[in-house]
């Protein structure tokens, strides 16, 4: 009898027990799911800041290049205003500083006691030929400018001239144009403000980056200025070949005397053609830029040559007119 009741309890006790295990497996169950839940909910929480973070610097990048844009479209724009007052005739607002002067000056070793003369024009017009030709060597001379087929003259390169007591420095100077060295900035970025005297060097036509540097040198009054027609024997040449009967060569050695005379007939004629044409053709460009009329010399370097070494040359235009420009320049600048 007394087992019965032991028994019981007993059960009792151990029912109570499990069910305290269980309560606790679920406790504990309950606990981890909670915790999971908690570490998923963090990990939502961080995700979606780093979300709105990345969203934010996105938003910050776009608005940086939007102003990046803005400021480039800003930029090209005031350039085309600028570029187009300078044309129209509009005196620039940025004028070399002192500080740019001397800097300039010392760079091309500038000296007061010498005249400097910078040889300007579009790429492959035939400047660094002219300076040889001026300084009277020929381009195979020894201390003679580099030449070529293109453009030869990297940067602006110091060349005295050889005669005996001479107070000329001549120097080369790159062509305008080129992808170095745009039109709208050739004036400034090579310093050109500090030359006593500069000599445009046109071609078959006057280019917009010539008619640029004629405005910026007319607006310093130290500066004199030259428009010089290079490369004149070759184009009267080719004017005359045209006119010639189909399958003229003009280096044929066999050409017949009356072949000859027609073609020394009409290389003359062609020759006042060519001069009026120039003198026409680079006024009226001078014009319509509202600048000051003025004398364009035409020449070649084997006349100009000729000229220096006082010799007659057939071909002689103006070259005899610019050397003596040039010497009155020098006596009215020194």
């Amino acid at each position: 009898m007394f087992f019965v009741p032991f028994m019981v309890a007993a059960i009792a006790v151990m029912a109570g027990r499990y069910k305290q295990l269980n309560a606790e497996e679920e406790a504990e169950r309950a606990r981890c799911v909670a915790d999971e839940e908690a570490a998923k909910a963090r990990h939502a929480a961080e995700e979606a800041a780093e979300n709105e973070r990345a969203r934010r610097a996105a938003e910050e990048e776009a608005e940086r290049v939007r102003h990046a844009a803005e400021a480039l479209r800003g930029a090209k724009e005031a350039r085309l205003i600028t570029e187009r007052r300078w044309f129209e005739g509009v005196r620039p607002e940025c004028r070399p500083s002192e500080e740019d002067i001397i800097r300039m000056k010392t760079k091309y070793l500038y000296s007061p006691n010498f005249l400097h003369f910078a040889v300007v024009g579009s790429s492959g017009v035939g400047k660094s030929s002219f300076i040889n030709a001026v300084r009277g060597l020929s381009n195979n001379h020894a201390i003679s400018a580099r030449t070529g087929i293109v453009d030869c003259t990297p940067e602006v390169t110091r060349y005295p001239d050889p005669r005996p007591n001479s107070r000329i420095i001549w120097y080369d100077v790159p062509g305008a144009g080129t992808p170095d060295v745009p039109d709208w900035h050739y004036f400034n970025a090579l310093g050109l403000y500090i030359f006593d005297c500069i000599i445009v060097l046109i071609d078959n036509r006057v280019l917009e980056s010539d008619l640029a540097i004629i405005r910026a040198c007319q607006q310093f009054i130290n500066i004199e200025v030259f428009i010089v027609r290079s490369k004149s024997d070759q184009h009267i040449n080719n004017m005359a070949c045209d006119r010639m009967p189909p399958g003229f060569e003009p280096c044929d050695p066999d050409i017949d005397d009356e072949t000859r005379r027609q073609l020394l007939q009409i290389k003359s004629e062609e020759r006042i053609r060519f001069v009026d044409e120039t003198r026409q053709n680079v006024q009226m460009n001078l014009e319509s830029k509202n600048l000051v009329p003025q004398k364009v010399y035409i020449v070649c370097k084997d006349a100009m040559l000729a000229v220096w070494n006082n010799s007659h040359s057939p071909r002689a235009i103006d070259e005899a007119e610019l050397l003596n420009d040039v010497r009155e320049c020098t006596g009215r600048c020194l």
